[in-house]
């Protein structure tokens, strides 16, 4: 029985160094090497799969040592260029590094064909769960979707000894089936007496086994042997043309659903981080940054751009997800469209430090690429000076992906406000709409903060409130919600003068978050997050 292994580079990028050259040569290795694939392997069940045993995992292997056969779809090499601190000759000292790699269109792919792996069913079974956890492949930048097929393609790269037409022979790295499971050349295990003494951060290798497939790079290079042991090269036969065909790097087409994604987490880094009290302030100068990426995205594509265009400002682009209002600039009603908030995670709960971008629409191809090349971000701080961020992309995906990650997007029947609530309408105090009575499902007065928050609830149907209890201050940080800011920077605007405060809602059964109510409930105020008793976190987001 033959197995077929689909590889698949949704970065378009395939980034390897053949082994024996220094990554500045600009030499990309293709096809990837079967001892490069097989080690990988072998992390990703040390690290995902840890339940798998010693001889299952071996088992498997083994059927994989033999050199197999290749399809390569068209690729191209290219490269970057870059300085990377360096410090020989001063903290100001900087090198040129290259970095080389395989351009490959993200929806060709590499397949990798075994034909007499003889798996068992178990065997299979391993396989594929070993396979479907494997998400990078060569350096860490390099994602991979692998999955194993039973598609059959031409193939164009074989082990040969004699190149035919049209050929040219190329080495690979192989694993040699005769002492890849050999520890000849394995360093000993330190012995006990070695242990009591202490050993020292290079003594122990990594959990693996004794095979010369896991010796470490490290160890390699220090013994300084011609040959890795367990190691062979093998002549395979690769097309002339293999790199000269046409890539097709396309993205998946944001018109499905299952492809367009509704969170984007990002990480903020700087001197000095703003406050969680100018989460209003973080919120909107991401949403700058963000819709100005946006509109020079649309002026580079213009063919794509055009359905952006502004009907009341034709020299405008705009993104109704983006930026919360039609073609025509009129602000949304519905709550589809982007909502930008940040957060305070880890041990600093006064500090913001992430900004997770969350729409329920999801993001197109323009989106996306607007969210992506955000990298640094002005936040307004006091006396007129401003805060410098790094912005840093940590994931982007469908909500279902953050689910149990973040604390926005858990699920919980109990939930606390992580910034102020302001009131979404101001009190009626005339007409035939007065607010006449501010009381509650029992009976007793309340505030008419509390009065819209039960009103909003029961407006967008999250669920049916049991309790709602008055907080004074955020939990675990006690600040108080005066301290924060409550308006935005436009002319006019009458935050600061709504109702609000906090509180913490009980629902009859658990409802998903993310949790958002209120004026300006875009920008970050609104929030809640589940309640600190309620979930062993405590609270403190130390996540994705």
């Amino acid at each position: 029985m033959s197995v077929t292994l689909k590889l698949m580079f949704p970065g378009g990028r395939y980034h390897a160094t053949p082994w024996g050259r220094h990554v500045n040569e600009g030499v990309a290795e293709w096809p990837p090497s079967p001892w490069r694939l097989l080690r990988a392997l072998i992390a990703t069940w040390k690290r995902k799969c840890p339940d798998l045993s010693e001889n299952q995992v071996r088992c498997v292997l083994t059927r994989l040592l033999p050199p197999p056969m290749f399809h390569l779809p068209p690729v191209r090499v290219a490269h970057t260029r870059h300085y990377m601190p360096w410090e020989k000759k001063g903290p100001a000292d900087r090198t040129l590094v290259f970095d080389t790699f395989v351009a490959i269109g993200r929806n060709d792919a590499v397949l990798v064909h075994w034909l007499e792996a003889n798996l068992t069913p178990d065997d299979a079974a391993t396989l594929a769960r070993l396979v479907e956890n494997l998400t990078t492949l060569g350096r860490a930048e390099g994602w991979v979707h692998a999955e194993l097929t039973n598609e059959t393609r031409t193939w164009n790269c074989a082990p040969k000894a004699i190149s035919g037409p049209a050929e040219e022979l190329v080495p690979v790295f192989c694993p040699d089936p005769a002492t890849a499971f050999g520890n000849d050349h394995y360093p000993p295990a330190p012995d006990a007496k070695a242990i009591k003494k202490g050993l020292k951060p290079g003594d122990l290798l990594f959990d693996c086994p004794r095979w010369h497939l896991c010796l470490d790079t490290e160890t390699i290079h220090s013994e300084k042997w011609p040959r890795v042991p367990g190691s062979t090269w093998v002549s395979y036969a690769r097309e002339v043309s293999a790199f000269t065909g046409k890539a097709t790097p396309t993205a998946p087409s944001p018109s499905q659903d299952k492809y367009r994604p509704t969170v984007a987490r990002f990480l903020l880094d700087g001197p000095v981080l703003p406050l969680v009290t100018h989460t209003v302030r973080v919120a909107e100068a991401f949403r700058r940054a963000t819709m100005g990426q946006f509109s020079m995205w649309c002026k580079r594509h213009q063919k794509e751009g055009e359905a952006f265009r502004r009907e009341d400002q034709p020299e405008k682009f705009s993104s109704p997800t983006l930026s919360g209002k039609s073609a025509a600039g009129e602000m949304r009603t519905d709550h589809g469209h982007a909502h930008y908030l940040p957060t305070a995670e880890g041990t600093d709960l006064r500090r913001i430090n992430r900004v997770t971008v969350f729409a329920e629409e999801g993001f197109g191809l323009g989106e996306i690429a607007a969210l992506t090349a955000v990298r640094k971000l002005e936040v307004p701080a006091a006396g007129g000076r401003k805060h410098d961020l790094s912005v840093q992309l940590l994931g982007l995906g469908p909500t279902e992906l953050f689910r149990g990650q973040i604390e926005l997007f858990r699920e919980s029947d109990t939930w606390e406000s992580w910034t102020p609530f302001v009131a979404h309408r101001h009190l009626k105090r005339r007409g035939t709409k007065r607010d006449n009575l501010l009381e509650s499902t029992t009976g007793e007065q309340i505030s008419f903060a509390e009065f819209s928050v039960r009103e909003l609830i029961e407006k967008r149907k999250l669920g049916s409130l049991l309790e709602v209890n008055p907080l004074s201050s955020v939990t675990n940080s006690n600040v108080r919600w005066v301290e924060f800011e409550r308006h935005r920077e436009r002319v006019g605007d009458d935050g600061r003068g709504r109702a609000h405060g906090g509180f913490r809602l009980r629902f009859a059964r658990a409802i998903c978050g993310p949790v958002c109510l209120g004026y300006a409930s875009h920008y970050g105020l609104g929030q809640f997050l589940p309640s600190p008793t309620t979930h062993p976190s405590g609270g403190v987001l130390n996540r994705l």
